[in-house]
């Protein structure tokens, strides 16, 4: 072969080689619309991992990078938001909820749209969701269908890990609970909602009576993809894995309970002597060491001897190989006989430790001699050993079993009720179980032998007992006497009276009442009034045994407001709604009535009277001003040269007419005036202005009436006198010695926190003092700080501050009065500061606010007082406890956020309770106290989007190139083709120029 052809053969290879990409590797991406049946992989119990399968979703191709994720917990109406990864592993808060899977395309990746899955509710363990899914298989074959037709499909998406599938429908129904070992049956109804996942407008979505709201207020079940695809291989069983975990757990040992007693001196007997009869000492205790020799935790019952005191063991478990040390004593005040009793500790495992505790009391002598006397004058043969007769004693606690009342057609009891029966005589006896026509009777451990029990001297059993089912309706309560009796005595016998009441089913009612019963009274206002009278409230309760949607109807001239709740179940709380008499309404009679609906049956259930009268607006009255000024004033006598003037006096001018009048500041020569507190004075409104004679008056008598002019010139003025006398002169040269000190009044009622300081305390800084000369001030020096007074304490205090009187000058103290006095001061206790409930609020939410389906409302309750960072005892403050929409959600702590949607258009409430708590001194403790805030929102229906197909790449609308889904890179290729082509190309040309 010439060099020419074998140069073009491995070009021509070469080439080949180049188109290889588009040949192995050009696999189309998928895209479009979502369409198809989304499934569950995983097994629905607590610990096991869940992930989403593409097997029968369409377009063809879909993985994990073209969609994203959103788990939820389904609970009645409500959707918790849990994770957002691939994977889902399933928590113990799951328990009994379905978990919905809804997955959303990636526009980016050429895919749109949403499927949603519901699956079954979770079971606690693995092996209940198998036992349902075999329980399933069964059911399907004996309908006569085939529970592996589609095996072999579910086994292409996991060959040991099973499919929990559903269509939109929000029925848990149609999804079954999932199996490691084998898949689940795919039922009828799930074929027939086979196609029916593709994202619709929520009206079509689900049933019109639901709304759905789904709750983001808690992310912590949220993983990421690396962590839930490590926990969901640490959980998934194969067949062999699973029959090994099992062999494991068939080898652990059941834990063994057994204890023993051991004595001080190691004879399993408390001995404690002897006493007289009427001893006032009780013999010292004695010690018994319990030690635990099983291998579980024993749990020890409180322990109450007849005869001795005992020890309880109850502070915690005692664990294997642990002992404890109890003490042992007699009571007190015994009668005369010897005690041989069998001290018993009972655990709730039923492992009992047990010893013996002797004691005698003697009689005393004076009575035994009496006895003697008695002796002798009686048989001898008929004389008899008290101490040595058997005694056969049982008690019941309690004597009395009264159950709830039962509804005829019950099929389980909800209360169960306990009896202790206890061997009070001196020998072990053998109980029998009574047998019972209405009651169910069991003993609590498992001690039973053919219907007895042994039970030793002390010993004590305890029973449950329970009305049986089935028991019919009746007038009168089903009454019997369980009587347990003993082999050993037929006066050994305990009874108790168990009863209970059946009664007939209570017929169906939708009835409600409304509070208050009467009509609501808003009074009369004058036309033309701007404010309204105070909303009233009312309160509707559902009185009857079906729930009730309420629907109010809207007088035209009140405001009716939203009622707290719009459904009420028999049993809720009433739903509170306000009315309110609208303004600006015309003189008249606007009384009218409100009706209460039921939305369910169309029927009125109550109605509310209302009464509210407008009355025509009085006439201006003529004008007619007026002052009223006080009496007089009197300032008493003073000498001429005076020093110390009188005390100024306040004179009141009150507005007694009809019309604004103003005031001048009125003026004397022998007095000084304050100014007037006020100049205008509207009708009824007064002001004040003081009076006090000038110093360096002159003898005289000064009588004036001091005007106040105005400018209604109504006549106004007040009369005022002061007296000044001719100096008298004093030739007495006697000496001015301190006779007395007059002691400062008490101070009280002082507020809590008060500075201690003299100010503060509202201290005089003079007291007046006697002396020869008459009185006298003086002033004082106060030891405050000397005090015990303790300004930070919130109590109540009652303290003394010491002064010291310093005397004037001039004045002595021969006779060596004390100057020392001492004032009683009270501070009152902090009375807290008191959170007004009415300034609890929700923010985040728009009162009124309108929103669409899409929208995710995060709010925030803000309780008042919450922000008190240093409470002092006695605050109260406001924490939010709860919300709801339909549901009741409940907050465990700050902060109190919650994050919903709504898919259901509508009107709705957003209710949040807050409770009061009450600072101790220590900590905040809830005083029972709720209180409510609302706020009312809109939301409508969201716009729908509809998925439009994308067109199909050609020449000329092609801006990017297409996606395969190969990665491979083709750059390679392209160079060789380059190089291919060149050289064919030069061998042509080279044999051209050849030839």
């Amino acid at each position: 072969m010439k060099k020419s052809r074998v140069l073009a053969v491995v070009m021509a290879v070469l080439m080949m080689v180049t188109l290889l990409p588009s040949m192995v590797f050009a696999t189309a991406a998928p895209s479009g619309n979502l369409d198809g049946k989304l499934k569950v992989k995983g097994t629905l119990a607590i610990g096991s991992t869940l992930s989403a399968d593409y097997s029968k979703v369409k377009p063809e191709g879909i993985t994990d990078d073209n969609v994203s994720f959103s788990w939820s917990l389904k609970d009645g109406d409500l959707l918790t938001e849990v994770g957002t990864d691939k994977t889902y592993k399933i928590d113990e808060k799951d328990l009994g909820l379905p978990i919905v899977l809804k997955i959303t395309g990636k526009e980016e990746t050429g895919v749109s749209g949403e499927l949603t899955v519901t699956t079954q509710e979770v079971f606690e363990t693995e092996e209940e969701a198998k036992a349902l899914a075999e329980k399933k298989k069964e059911e399907a074959k004996a309908a006569g269908e085939d529970p592996d037709a589609e095996k072999s499909e579910a086994s292409e998406s996991s060959e040991n890990t099973p499919d929990t599938e559903a269509g939109t429908s929000e029925e848990p129904d149609s999804a079954q609970p999932e199996e490691t070992i084998e898949p689940a049956e795919e039922t009828e109804s799930a074929d027939v909602q086979e196609n029916t996942d593709v994202q619709e407008p929520a009206d079509t979505q689900e049933p019109a009576e639901n709304s759905v709201i789904e709750v983001n207020g808690e992310q912590s079940g949220t993983q990421n993809a690396d962590e839930a695809d490590t926990s969901g291989d640490s959980q998934t069983e194969t067949p062999d894995s699973a029959d090994t975990a099992a062999d494991a757990s068939e080898k652990n040992e059941e834990p063994t309970y057994s204890a023993s007693a051991y004595t001080e001196d190691g004879s399993g007997i408390l001995d404690f002597g002897s006493v007289e009869e009427g001893y006032t000492e009780i013999p010292e205790a004695q010690m018994v060491t319990i030690t635990n020799n099983g291998t579980g935790d024993l749990n020890f019952k409180e322990i109450a001897p007849e005869n001795f005191m005992a020890a309880d063991i109850n502070d915690a478990p005692l664990k294997s190989g642990e002992s404890v040390t109890v003490w042992v004593k007699p009571r007190e005040g015994l009668k005369a006989g010897e005690y041989k009793d069998l001290i018993t500790y009972h655990t709730e495992e039923g492992a009992d430790v047990f010893f013996e505790a002797d004691f005698t009391v003697k009689e005393p002598e004076n009575k035994k001699a009496e006895d003697n006397e008695n002796n002798e004058q009686t048989d001898p043969g008929e004389t008899s050993d008290p101490a040595t007769e058997k005694i056969y004693k049982l008690t019941a606690d309690p004597t009395e079993l009264p159950f709830d009342d039962l509804t005829a057609g019950y099929e389980k009891v909800e209360t169960t009720g306990t009896v202790t029966i206890k061997n009070e005589g001196t020998e072990a006896v053998t109980l029998v179980q009574p047998e019972s026509e209405f009651f169910d009777i069991a003993p609590v451990s498992e001690v039973e032998s053919s219907g007895k029990i042994q039970l030793a001297q002390g010993g004590e059993q305890t029973f449950t007992v329970q009305p049986k089912l089935g028991l019919s309706a009746k007038d009168d309560p089903y009454v019997e006497e369980l009587v347990f009796a003993s082999d050993e005595s037929t006066e050994a016998s305990a009874t108790v009276t168990a009863s209970v009441m059946v009664k007939t089913e209570t017929p169906k009612t939708v009835t409600a009442t409304v509070k208050p019963e009467g009509p609501l009274k808003f009074g009369t206002l004058e036309q033309g009034y701007e404010t309204a009278p105070d909303a009233k409230p009312v309160t509707v309760e559902n009185t009857g045994t079906e729930a009730i949607r309420i629907q109010l109807s809207a007088p035209e001239d009140y405001e009716v407001g939203e009622p707290s709740a719009e459904v009420l179940n028999p049993g809720d709380k009433a739903a509170t709604f306000t009315v309110q008499p609208k303004t600006g309404l015309q003189a008249g009679d606007h009384s009218d009535t409100i009706s209460v609906t039921d939305q369910n049956t169309g029927n009125t259930l109550a109605e509310v009277r209302l009464e509210f009268t407008v009355s025509e607006p009085e006439p201006e009255p003529e004008p007619n001003p007026g002052l009223s000024v006080t009496d007089s004033l009197e300032f008493g006598t003073k000498e001429e040269g005076y020093k110390e003037l009188p005390d100024a006096k306040k004179v009141t001018v009150t507005n007694t007419g009809n019309t604004k009048i103003v005031l001048k500041q009125p003026s004397s020569n022998a007095y000084t005036i304050g100014t007037l507190s006020a100049t205008e004075l509207e009708a009824g409104d007064n002001a004040t202005f003081s009076v006090q004679p000038v110093s360096g008056l002159s003898q005289g008598e000064y009588l004036e009436d001091i005007v106040i002019a105005n400018d209604a010139n109504v006549e106004a003025y007040v009369n005022v006198h002061f007296s000044v006398t001719k100096k008298k002169t004093d030739n007495s040269k006697k000496a001015n010695n301190l006779t007395g000190i007059k002691k400062p009044s008490d101070i009280k009622d002082l507020p809590n926190g008060t500075q201690k300081t003299q100010k503060a305390l509202k201290l005089p800084g003079t007291v007046k003092i006697t002396t020869t000369k008459g009185e006298q001030k003086a002033s004082v020096k106060w030891d405050v700080k000397g005090s015990s007074y303790d300004p930070s304490s919130a109590e109540r205090q009652i303290f003394n501050v010491k002064g010291t009187v310093i005397l004037p000058e001039g004045v002595k103290n021969p006779n060596k009065i004390s100057t020392v006095i001492a004032v009683s001061i009270t501070v009152n206790g902090y009375q807290g500061t008191e959170a007004a409930a009415s300034d609890n609020k929700i923010t985040g939410i728009d009162s009124n606010g309108k929103y669409d389906t899409n929208t995710k409302i995060t709010f925030t309750a803000s309780g008042a007082g919450m922000d008190n960072t240093n409470p002092r005892k006695g605050d109260t403050r406001y924490q939010p406890k709860s919300w709801k929409i339909t549901e009741t959600r409940t907050w465990d702590g700050e902060p109190y956020t919650a994050t919903f949607r709504v898919s259901k258009p509508g009107k709705y409430t957003l209710k949040a309770t807050f409770g009061q708590q009450k600072y101790d001194g220590s900590s905040w403790k809830d005083t029972g106290t709720q209180s409510e805030s609302t706020v009312t929102f809109t939301v409508s229906q969201a716009a729908v989007l509809t998925a439009t197909p994308s067109p199909a790449v050609t020449q000329t609308n092609q801006k990017s190139a297409v996606q395969t889904g190969d990665s491979t890179p083709i750059m390679t290729f392209v160079i060789i083709l380059i190089v291919a082509v060149v050289c064919i190309g030069g061998i042509l040309v080279y044999r051209r120029k050849k030839k």
